[in-house]
């Protein structure tokens, strides 16, 4: 019995691979997005403190260097800002990704759909080929009966 080859196996193997790439790049900047926005809230957490540092120093009377927290609330308020324009483009990123990753995934099933369609063909050819020996075999077998066979 044939065995099944799909011609364009190749081609669905390149395209299941693409997506393949995509998933792992999306997992990546997914991971990358989880950093920063870790790094966000330690930098929350961090500008808490000195805020708490902050208040307790007025409280005490011992704030010598008060230009210093203008600076430190300059420094938090930057890197805060930064690193949240960071997670926005990483999550424009992650959108550009998803859609990419829905065309391949497309390109992938219409791929699949046409491997489909050629084995159910090729089921139905070896379907019909053997109908066709099963009929050869009936007449063969008829004609021999009714003597029509000569051999």
């Amino acid at each position: 019995m044939k065995k099944f080859k799909f011609r364009y196996e190749s081609v669905l193997k390149m395209r299941q691979d693409a997506e393949d790439r995509i998933k792992n790049t999306l997992a990546a900047v997914i991971s990358e997005r989880q950093k920063k926005v870790n790094a966000y809230e330690a930098m929350c957490e961090k500008e808490a403190l000195f805020q708490n540092h902050i208040t307790e120093s007025l409280q005490t009377g011992n704030a010598k260097g008060r230009h210093l927290f203008y600076d430190g609330q300059q420094y938090y308020a930057k890197h805060k800002k930064r690193i949240s324009e960071d997670i926005s483009q990483l999550d424009k990123d992650i959108e550009i990704i998803k859609i990419d990753l829905t065309h391949a995934m497309k390109e992938r099933k219409v791929m699949e759909k046409l491997k489909e369609k050629a084995f159910q063909d090729f089921i139905e050819a070896i379907e019909e080929a053997d109908a066709k020996v099963i009929e050869e075999i009936v007449n063969y077998h008829n004609n021999r009966k009714e003597g029509h066979y000569s051999g």
